[in-house]
């Protein structure tokens, strides 16, 4: 009796052990993730018209961006994560190249007009974090790398009296779901503006800037690394993450260039629904 008493206390001492270590081992396991790329913060880029198509260097600075992404999915994926989407944000959204895109992500393209979570399309309640790749400073940001907010009509805009960069405007979109920022990467400016907004995240500058249209960058090998490991680092702490929200009423001030040089129009709205607040903003760039 003895002896299977024994036998019976190790092996529970033995679970015991396993259940210590694979909790630790698992903890982060079957995160999803969504990963929202913009371009104007990727390294090496300094001037608007390089990241449309036609321009000389888009191509390349596609693959960069791209090449960027992958390195956040590989740092994802050595968190734990299960599933990772990439949106393409930019533009037409459709500046992520599909074929260097690594395989284990799904790419989300295309635009719908008119939706404030166009830049987030998809987010929801099943995501555990949302990350940054290629952000850029707000409207108004004089040294800040191709700085603007959603438009370059655009001169300032808040909600509740804080200026937002487009990258809490959609972390406060994905904020009603419960999703956190965890990581962000673009110019230096938009890593100050991210730990403004979203406290002690991670962050990678992939370039610094001198202004609007100058800035010294890094090597994109130097980039990838650095992403991959910030990524991995920020994943790993989610218990630490912290949701961006607000209280309600929303009130929402922007003020965009008027038809006449060097005229200001001011527009506010205040609802008790945000997307109602983020549909105005919209609507008036």
């Amino acid at each position: 009796m003895k002896k299977i008493l024994s036998v019976i206390c190790v092996g529970l001492l033995l679970l015991s052990c396993n259940t210590s270590v694979n909790s630790e081992k698992t903890a982060n396991e079957g995160l999803k993730v969504m990963i929202q790329a913009d371009f104007e913060g990727v390294t090496g880029v300094v001037n608007f018209d390089e990241i449309y198509p036609g321009h000389t260097h888009f191509d390349r600075n596609c693959e960069i961006l791209t090449m960027e992404i992958n390195a956040a999915v590989e740092g994802a994926f050595a968190a734990g994560a299960s599933e990772v989407i990439v949106r393409d944000g930019h533009a037409g959204n459709i500046n992520v190249n599909p074929v260097l895109l690594d395989k284990r992500a799904k790419l989300t393209r295309g635009r719908l007009p008119g939706t404030p979570h166009t830049m987030v399309l998809g987010i929801d309640s099943t995501f555990d974090a949302l990350l940054f790749i290629g952000a850029h400073a707000r409207a108004g940001v004089e040294n800040g790398t191709l700085s603007h907010t959603m438009s370059l009509k655009v001169v300032d805009f808040s909600i509740n009296g804080k200026p937002l960069f487009e990258a809490a405007y959609n972390a406060l979109y994905a904020g009603q779901f419960g999703v956190p920022v965890v990581f962000l990467a673009g110019d230096d400016a938009a890593c100050r503006e991210a730990l403004e907004n979203f406290g002690d995240i991670e962050t990678v500058a992939t370039k610094y800037s001198f202004g609007r249209t100058c800035a010294t960058s890094k090597s994109p090998e130097v980039v990838y690394s650095e992403i991959k490991s910030g990524v991995q680092m920020a994943l790993k702490n989610l218990h630490k993450a912290r949701v961006f929200k607000m209280d309600k009423p929303y009130i929402m001030e922007v003020k965009v260039k008027g038809e006449e040089a060097g005229s200001v129009e001011v527009f506010s709205h205040t609802s008790d629904t945000l997307e109602v607040v983020m549909k105005k903003f919209w609507d008036k760039i």
